[in-house]
């Protein structure tokens, strides 16, 4: 549902009081990050930050913060990025409610957070609730041009990046591993086991149904060549109508499949 958004928004100012934090200074071109910002690695270098996206980021580094209790290096155009400790972060309600304990993740907004529902990198664990802080409402239009309204707030959040294994579901911990990274590598990204699952049955059912398609084709032309040798012409464009069905389903299948796991 979420994309990378094109509307990029400029987040309202909060002073971020990082209380037993770590922090170390990174480059930035981004005159934008203000405390509370979910911060990556710029591709290509190992000193330089930006606004973290989700599907987007290369490695995530941190959370900017005004007031870290340790500071590691300095200098001008550089950002305060907490990389350990606890300190307040923007999220957003795009995948639910953070509540205290959610692993917290890129979202589709620049530099915002939200609850991680996938595997992947998250920044750290939520040690409040969104509902229980003062929040804004964003109108923000998604890749399908929808519209929907987004709130975002801050919520203390214990920084430690990791990678973040999302709880399977009884029906996703049958699915060979095998055939998730298979889906995965087509798809080019990470896909849900229940997706890849979903994908390789609607390719299955589309060969199953060629085949027996095409099974049947040749079979009655044989029986009927049998019976009427002179109606060989016949019988050869019949069959050559059921091989370009049978083809056309196949393409319809594969495209049904590739478009269950990308979208």
């Amino acid at each position: 549902m979420w994309g990378a958004y094109a509307t990029i928004f400029v987040l309202m100012p909060v002073t971020a009081h990082a209380l037993g934090a770590l922090a170390q200074s990174f480059t930035t071109t981004d005159s934008t990050l203000v405390a509370g910002t979910m911060v990556d690695l710029k591709p290509g270098t190992s000193s330089a930050v930006e606004k973290a996206v989700a599907g987007q980021s290369n490695q995530l580094i941190g959370v900017v913060a005004d007031a870290p209790l340790i500071t590691l290096g300095s200098g001008a155009q550089q950002a305060q990025v907490v990389v350990s400790g606890l300190t307040p972060v923007f999220v957003s309600n795009i995948n639910g409610n953070v509540e205290a304990g959610d692993k917290i993740a890129a979202s589709p907004i620049q530099g915002v957070g939200m609850n991680a529902m996938n595997s992947g990198d998250v920044i750290g664990t939520a040690e409040g609730n969104l509902a229980d802080t003062q929040t804004t409402t964003k109108q923000i239009i998604d890749k399908s041009g929808k519209t929907n309204s987004i709130k975002i707030g801050t919520v203390e959040v214990l920084v430690n990046v990791s990678y973040y294994t999302a709880p399977q579901s009884n029906l996703d911990a049958f699915i060979p591993t095998f055939l998730v990274n298979v889906g995965s590598f087509i798809a080019g990204k990470s896909v849900s086991p229940s997706r890849v699952l979903v994908g390789f049955l609607s390719l299955l059912v589309g060969f199953l149904v060629a085949g027996i398609m095409l099974n049947a084709g040749v079979r009655s032309g044989m029986i009927s060549l049998g019976r009427n040798p002179m109606a060989r012409d016949v019988l050869r464009r019949s069959l050559v109508d059921v091989l370009i069905t049978s083809m056309g389903l196949l393409l319809i299948s594969a495209i049904l499949f590739y478009l269950i796991l990308t979208f």
